[in-house]
């Protein structure tokens, strides 16, 4: 796990979808990261390399992408497993967010749908993480 602070930009990546979310606070002791959603990115490639690849080939001209972008300005925070986050580069993420806010009717989606199954569906997938934070002994008073 790298070293996260408040404001990096990190994402999550589950199938065929990333999730960008902005680190809001870590604690180290539980090693639990607020994250607050950003943008989810669906239609990515199975293949890790060209993941990137297609996000900054999206980045440089969205016409013509298969990816679909999703606003999770009003999605709720996540206090996760800081060891399931990685940093991301965040010119990828802010371009394709000023994308969505000048081109509100292309690909912009306010459809929380798509948020909620991908959450669900990671945490189904990494419920040994979940499971490793909620056994952390908690101190007693």
């Amino acid at each position: 796990m790298s070293h996260i602070l408040p404001s990096q930009i990190l994402y999550l990546e589950h199938g065929d979808a990333r999730l960008y979310a902005e680190a809001i606070q870590v604690t180290e002791a539980r090693h639990l990261c607020w994250a607050r959603p950003m943008l989810l990115v669906k239609g990515l490639s199975d293949a890790p390399g060209m993941r990137q690849q297609a996000i900054t080939t999206a980045v440089v001209s969205l016409e013509g992408s298969p990816l679909e972008l999703y606003d999770l300005c009003d999605a709720p925070d996540l206090i996760w497993p800081a060891e399931l986050f990685q940093i991301a580069i965040d010119v990828d993420c802010f371009s394709l967010l000023v994308h969505l806010k000048l081109h509100p009717a292309s690909e912009q989606r306010l459809n929380l749908r798509p948020f909620n199954l991908f959450v669900s569906s990671f945490w189904r997938t990494h419920a040994e993480s979940f499971q490793s934070i909620s056994a952390a002994p908690s101190s007693k008073l």
